[in-house]
């Protein structure tokens, strides 16, 4: 092996799974399954990226670009469950290699989220250390594709933005899962269990079902977002008319400021005025800074009106 590879994160994935005890091709199947979570990841992050390459895109750049965002999520839907079988395979090698490791509480999961403080903490936690916040450049998603000639008040409706960001988190997290995992044998086998429950929490048990999928038919996921924006793209992308829209949810909002109302209508318990009164004021901010960009958009993109 290239000596200038060793730092590469499918190499470390080679090693860090490659464990005395553990059937080869069970440890086999595991890095198959990462490494393709891993090669998506990459080509997830650049492609997500593409709205700072392409400032002004076109009609047929927003498709080609939602296009290869659905067909991104379908194959992760299929690796995810793949990684799935092979992650539980390898953890009950390791349960059979040490009695010690079991399927760890999640609770164990926030324990100490740094080298410093694992020291005095003997609470096992994940591989990886601390990522920091991931800011993708560029404008937001939404501002983007309605720079591209979709309709801004669809997009926002199927929430669009806040699934890619899920998305985006999550190939984030495994690219730096990826380039942390150390050389099997370094870790304890209760911190690499704990690795590999944690992102088959990320991926089975939230982007799959929560952001990919539909939870029900008010809150759809990304294939069925995706699927309905290009089905009502025709006739319905007037900017115009996406001002008119946002202009009217930003009186809403001043009107919910004004009357002292409670907090948004999705909260599952009362909240305090003060609480309420900050949501109601970040709102009006929010829609006020929408209604401004879309007319921004009317004055650079003309053709779009």
């Amino acid at each position: 092996m290239d000596l200038q590879d060793l730092g590469a994160w499918d190499s470390r994935l080679v090693r860090g799974m490659a464990l005395p005890g553990i059937a080869p091709e069970t440890g086999d199947a595991l890095v198959t399954a990462l490494g393709a979570l891993g090669c998506e990841a990459e080509y997830g992050i650049d492609l997500l990226h593409s709205n700072a390459t392409l400032p002004r895109p076109t009609q047929s750049q927003g498709d080609h670009w939602l296009r290869q965002c659905y067909g991104l999520c379908q194959r992760l839907i299929r690796l995810s469950a793949e990684y799935e079988v092979a992650a539980q395979s390898y953890l009950t090698a390791l349960e059979r290699l040490d009695g010690q490791v079991a399927v760890l509480p999640t609770a164990q999961a926030g324990a100490s989220r740094d080298s410093w403080s694992a020291q005095f903490d003997a609470t096992p936690d994940v591989w990886w250390p601390e990522r920091g916040d991931i800011a993708l450049a560029g404008e937001p998603w939404d501002f983007w594709l309605r720079r591209a000639g979709y309709s801004y008040r669809h997009v926002v409706t199927v929430g669009l933005t806040e699934h890619l960001e899920a998305l985006s988190d999550a190939l984030h997290l495994v690219l730096h899962a990826l380039h942390t995992l150390p050389p099997g044998g370094v870790l304890t086998h209760a911190s690499l269990a704990l690795g590999l429950h944690m992102l088959s929490a990320t991926f089975e048990g939230d982007l799959i079902p929560h952001h990919m999928l539909d939870i029900d038919d008010r809150h759809v996921g990304l294939l069925t977002g995706i699927a309905a924006i290009a089905r009502l793209q025709t006739g319905s992308a007037s900017l115009p008319t996406d001002i008119a829209w946002a202009r009217g949810e930003l009186e809403r909002a001043r009107v919910i400021l004004a009357s002292g109302r409670n907090g948004p209508g999705r909260t599952t318990r009362p909240i305090t005025s003060v609480t309420g009164n900050l949501w109601a004021q970040q709102l009006v901010a929010e829609w006020t800074a929408t209604v401004a960009l879309l007319e921004s958009l009317r004055v650079a993109t003309p053709q779009h009106a």
